[in-house]
């Protein structure tokens, strides 16, 4: 039974590699860093159960030599591969080595490895507290805000704060949708990990709902413009207002860094202002509404008038007798 398994085991990684050898391209086929985990056996069921199998023999001080039982380290660098291949940061070629160090122009291991440092090693450059200035070689106007973050005072003066893997996973790197940050921002701002101001969590989740509102805002403005651009409306200013909303909107990612929350909404509302006024300038007036003419008495009118004139005289005739 075992013998059947393992050979399907390997079947399967087999197939698996030779897929990701054709289809992962991603632009860095001289890096050794992304050649050598590219083909390391990748995350399937059949690894999960054995590699679970070995974690309970692990924990029970079983030894084990089964040829089936799959290295950790190995599944955990596929999985790093896996997860970088489908980010932003494979999109542009920020292979391993730019966060890592190494040598990617070496096709050894030992080589291609010289120099770099586990992450728990204070002096790597992705140890917690020295991520923000390895993410800054490239995203410096983010870190010029964190800089001003009490986050990042408390990282350097008590090495207990966020990072900015923190909300940006290692190898994924994706953006937090507002409710994610909610839940995020939560893990440390509650009253049971008292870590005040608690509301942070609904105030963030609240300013990047309004962020989205003001992208509304700009594309309909846009779009105002343009159909009154087409009927020959001068839309000059309207079109200098919303591209400050549309400056300032994109200034808002690197500002959150700072979690300055209430200089944050500030500029949210002046952006949301701006797109407003520019939406403004460029709608059609209302037609203007027609005073009706004053009508003269119908049929019903005049029997009125002469229904009345008739009990004026009858009135009249009775007070003279």
């Amino acid at each position: 039974m075992e013998l059947k398994m393992f050979r399907k085991f390997i079947v399967a990684n087999l197939v698996l590699i030779g897929l990701l050898l054709f289809i992962s391209n991603v632009g860095a086929s001289d890096n050794s860093c992304i050649d050598c985990h590219k083909t390391l056996s990748p995350f399937i069921e059949v690894q999960k159960q054995f590699n679970q199998i070995r974690i309970q023999h692990l924990e029970k001080s079983v030894s084990c030599s089964l040829e089936c039982h799959e290295d950790r380290v190995q599944q955990l660098a596929t999985a790093n591969y896996l997860q970088w291949s489908e980010s932003t940061h494979a999109l542009n070629d920020v292979t391993c080595e730019i966060c890592h160090g190494g040598n990617p122009a070496q096709p050894a291991k030992e080589m291609a490895h010289a120099g770099i440092k586990k992450s728990t090693d204070t002096e790597s450059p992705v140890y917690y507290t020295n991520v923000p200035e390895t993410c800054g070689n490239c995203h410096s106007k983010e870190l010029d805000n964190f800089d001003n973050s009490m986050h990042y005072k408390k990282l350097k003066d008590l090495k207990l704060a966020p990072t900015c893997t923190t909300c940006h996973a290692p190898h994924t790197f994706e953006v937090l949708n507002p409710v994610e940050f909610r839940n995020f921002c939560g893990n440390c701002h509650s009253v049971y990990k008292k870590v005040a101001p608690y509301d942070i969590p609904l105030d963030a989740e609240y300013l990047l709902v309004k962020v989205n509102k003001l992208k509304f805002n700009i594309d309909t403005a846009n779009q105002d413009i343009f159909w009154a651009e087409k009927e020959g409306v001068d839309v000059t200013q309207a079109k200098k207002h919303v591209n400050d909303a549309l400056e300032r909107m994109n200034a808002l990612a690197p500002m959150w860094h700072e979690f300055n929350l209430t200089h944050f909404e500030a500029e949210v509302d002046y952006a949301n202002s701006l797109a407003l006024k520019a939406r403004e300038m460029v709608e059609p007036s209302p037609t203007p509404t027609q005073t009706e003419p004053p009508r003269t008495p119908g049929f019903a009118g005049l029997y009125g008038i002469v229904s009345l004139l008739a009990v004026l005289l009858i009135k009249r005739n009775q007070e003279h007798k």
